[in-house]
């Protein structure tokens, strides 16, 4: 009897904690899809004295105010009235990050929690600012095997002796068509190998302009193939990253074809005699580079070199 009745209490303690443990996803769904977060005496009743300062400073108008759309993706207008919570994710120690949708538009936040009374306290509400970098190529620069790549190189690289081409390799930036969905003003963008802070988004025809495009040292990224978007340059010219420099054999058969120096020009095909074309090829036309070639590899060795005209 006395270690049922032991059992019963410790049955008992277990469920008053289990009823007190705090459910801080619970807490934070309600307030988002119930719009708690623009009830002021919400906010007076659930956030820090730092936080509810802080959202008043942030309120620029007229008669003094909280800064609620601090709790929402911060947007004056959306393509339509979607408003929902997408997902909650425990970061630890009071921290959590919640995705969501406000009118139309898909949003994440950084917001903690903390307990003061029996109540639920909001400690500080952020931005969540991610890094969106190039999908990973997938290729080991080292042991190229069945792969096509841009490359960069001259015809002085090719090694006639021993029969390979010294070449830097690098690959297209394609970015996940999901990451690029959920980019928001504050992220940052790996772009051309180098990182750009995202102040502006616009959608135009199709295409994302960021930071009014690269006149103005911003950049655009339009819908590629297999759901990816890929970042444009220049003249509309995709953008690369370097992968690093490799040294493939040379199969004995390997093709080259190439352009001519006009666009209006018939490509040449070269399957014989490749070395005489290319050490007797004009200074201009010496230079093969990511823009204009792709080498392709198959068991490990080029079997051909393909460069194409480009404006």
């Amino acid at each position: 009897m006395k270690r049922i009745a032991a059992v019963s209490v410790i049955a008992c303690a277990l469920a008053v904690a289990c009823r007190q443990c705090p459910d801080e996803m619970g807490f934070i769904r309600d307030m988002y899809e119930k719009v708690l977060y623009e009830d002021y005496s919400f906010l007076e009743e659930h956030c820090s004295e730092g936080l509810l300062a802080d959202l008043s400073d942030s309120y620029d108008y007229d008669g003094g105010g909280y800064a609620v759309w601090k709790f929402r993706s911060g947007a004056q207008d959306g393509p339509s009235d979607e408003h929902a919570l997408i997902s909650i994710e425990d970061e630890g120690n009071g921290w959590y990050r919640y995705t969501a949708i406000d009118m139309g538009i898909t949003f994440t936040k950084r917001i903690k929690i903390s307990h003061e009374g029996g109540r639920f306290m909001i400690e500080n509400v952020a931005d969540f600012h991610k890094i969106i970098a190039p999908l990973p190529s997938g290729l080991d620069v080292d042991n190229l095997q069945d792969c096509t790549v841009p490359a960069v190189f001259t015809s002085d690289d090719f090694l006639w002796i021993g029969g390979r081409l010294r070449m830097t390799v690098y690959s297209m930036d394609l970015y996940d068509a999901v990451d690029i969905s959920q980019l928001q003003v504050g992220d940052t963008l790996m772009y051309s190998g180098e990182p750009m802070a995202i102040e502006t988004i616009e959608e135009n025809n199709g295409k994302l302009v960021i930071n009014g495009d690269i006149d103005n040292g911003g950049c655009c990224l339009a819908g590629f193939e297999g759901g990816t978007y890929v970042a444009r340059g220049w003249d509309d010219h995709a953008t690369y990253s370097k992968l690093g420099a490799a040294e493939p054999a040379l199969a004995d058969d390997f093709v080259i074809i190439d352009c001519g120096e006009f666009p209006t020009d018939p490509a040449d095909t070269i399957r014989t005699g490749q070395r005489l074309y290319l050490e007797t090829l004009r200074d201009s036309r010496r230079e093969f580079f990511t823009l204009n070639t792709i080498v392709t590899i198959e068991n490990g060795m080029i079997t051909s070199i393909n460069r194409r005209w480009i404006p």
